[in-house]
């Protein structure tokens, strides 16, 4: 068998493999949405809602599904299945067919496998991490935006390539992850139990998270990332890149990534740092809190030099709260249930997402950009009142 250290190698090449591809999606996404088919504002959010929606139904199942069976061999499985919709759309990108219809069944075929994938391959980051759980989920995070900053600067030179060999690419890319899965070891098997119905143990695994206070504060505040953060990240900057900045897809892939640069700094950062940190849950306020200025400052519409610089910081903050997050939940979640739990860490962003797309894209048709991003910006002030007044996440202390 492999050593440790090669088998987290062999996990981390299987998770770059899928992150590029997701880049390069990111940016293609909202350049056909936004600059090829020239969307307006509301149905650009509800473009990036149907990538996103899957994630509220599908990453519980994702992750009960994880708890229950072989994580190596389903995501050995997702893998060859997120190959498809690319190279669907690349066939009938090529015969002329591009349409919004289209746009919106592809959003929904990827966002539905991804939603398997995230919590299943989280699943199994414990068994490869080697003794160091909280170094490994920050070098995994790390390569994870790094993957995703790859995959943005493939796409954007979608002006002059066009969609068609990025959409070949993800698939290739996808596919050779596959191979890196292969050769991850199979998981120990899971101890005999009696399994409840789908909606029991759902519930049970929300249960779990709600009688830990170390987690329920951390979900509650991904939750509104992904409402009041993710939502008007995909829809929203976009359209400020387009209508404000007269941009392309070389300006929306410059926006993303400084975004994901400020992200892999913050994680290598925080991956030389992670066994001396033990108030981990400060650091998640706080960097929380960084986006709720940053939002601010881009309703001042700064020049786009000032922009991409505000999302560099955004992406510190992002970059902070992942990794210091995700430290959490794995540490703090039981073996039975952590599927199921990281699962509900990243429906937070999976599934707040799109409700935040939808909410974003509405503002931003019926009041203008600017308050598009400062009303998410005063939402969050609210939820973090909350979450200061009703937990101690701030004192609380979180150790391997």
């Amino acid at each position: 068998m492999a050593s440790r250290p090669s088998i987290f190698a062999v996990y981390l090449a299987g998770l770059g493999s899928w992150f590029v591809p997701l880049g390069i999606q990111q940016v293609l996404f909202a350049w056909l949405a936004a600059i090829v088919l020239h969307m307006d504002a509301f149905s650009v959010g509800v473009a990036q809602m149907a990538l996103m929606a899957p994630g509220l139904l599908f990453l519980p199942l994702g992750g009960l599904v994880a708890d229950r069976g072989d994580a190596r061999r389903l995501l050995l499985r997702y893998h060859v299945l997120y190959a498809l919709p690319p190279l669907a759309l690349a066939g009938l990108l090529s015969l002329g067919e591009l349409s919004y219809p289209l746009l919106i069944a592809y959003g929904l075929a990827a966002g539905s496998i991804g939603a398997f994938a995230v919590p299943t391959r989280d699943a199994l980051l414990p068994m490869v991490a080697g003794g160091n759980l909280p170094r490994a989920v920050a070098l995994a995070t790390a390569l994870q935006f790094i993957g995703q900053l790859v995959g943005i600067a493939a796409a954007s030179q979608a002006d002059r390539t066009g969609a068609v060999p990025l959409l070949v690419a993800q698939a290739v890319l996808v596919l050779a992850g596959a191979l890196a899965v292969r050769r991850l070891p199979a998981p120990p098997p899971h101890p005999p139990t009696v399994h409840r119905g789908f909606w029991r143990s759902i519930g049970d695994g929300i249960a779990e998270a709600a009688r830990s206070e170390q987690m329920w504060p951390v979900l509650l505040l991904n939750f509104g990332i992904g409402v009041f953060y993710v939502g008007p990240f995909m829809a929203v900057l976009p359209l400020v890149v387009r209508d404000t900045y007269q941009g392309g897809a070389a300006e929306i892939a410059y926006v993303n990534l400084a975004f994901w640069a400020g992200t892999i700094v913050a994680a290598f950062a925080f991956a030389g740092l992670a066994r001396r940190l033990s108030r981990r849950g400060r650091l998640v306020v706080s960097a929380v809190s960084v986006g709720v200025a940053i939002l601010l400052a881009m309703a001042l519409r700064p020049p786009f030099l000032a922009f991409n610089g505000l999302c560099f910081i955004w992406g510190l903050g992002a970059g902070i709260t992942m990794t210091q997050g995700r430290t959490i939940l794995q540490i703090v979640a039981p073996p039975t249930h952590r599927a199921r739990l990281m699962a509900l860490f990243q429906l937070g962003l999976g599934g707040g997402g799109p409700i935040g797309a939808f909410i974003a894209g509405s503002l931003a048709a019926l009041l203008g950009l600017q308050l598009a991003l400062v009303l998410p910006a005063l939402a969050m002030i609210v939820l973090i009142a909350l979450v200061l007044a009703f937990s101690r996440i701030w004192s609380m202390r979180t150790v391997e």
